[in-house]
């Protein structure tokens, strides 16, 4: 069992670099995606005749409500399927990465290629005939 990787020296102050850089990524990453839902969330509360530019600042803020609601919804449904995609594809933040196996050639790749390569020149010589 691999312990997971702390910052820092100080028992007070242990954090796992993992866990936190990947919530950075992720959320830097939904940025750009959040502003478009806001947008479109926007542009169709203008279509349903509400003006965000008016009235003072509690006014302004109890506009903003509308668009928040909507926004946080589609922020947790995106999140579940960001889980549940890593969770489908077996992320495990603590576990070590997997390793790459290299490929060796052996005779069966050898055969399987001459094949592939009978079975296309038999093929273009009965397309051409």
């Amino acid at each position: 069992m691999r312990l997971p990787t702390y910052y820092g020296r100080s028992k007070f102050f242990k954090m796992p670099v993992q866990d936190i850089a990947l919530m950075i990524s992720v959320a830097l990453r939904f940025i750009p995606t959040l502003m478009e839902e806001t947008d479109k969330i926007m542009k169709a509360q203008r279509a349903r005749g509400v003006d965000f530019g008016e009235g003072n600042l509690f006014e302004q803020m109890k506009v903003v409500v509308p668009i928040f609601i909507p926004l946080f919804v589609s922020s947790f449904n995106r999140a579940e399927e960001l889980a549940n995609a890593m969770e489908a594809r077996g992320y495990q933040g603590d576990k070590e990465r997997t390793r790459f196996r290299i490929l060796q050639w052996h005779l069966g790749d050898l055969i399987a290629a001459l094949a592939l390569v009978a079975l296309t020149m038999a093929l273009i010589t009965l397309r051409i005939s």
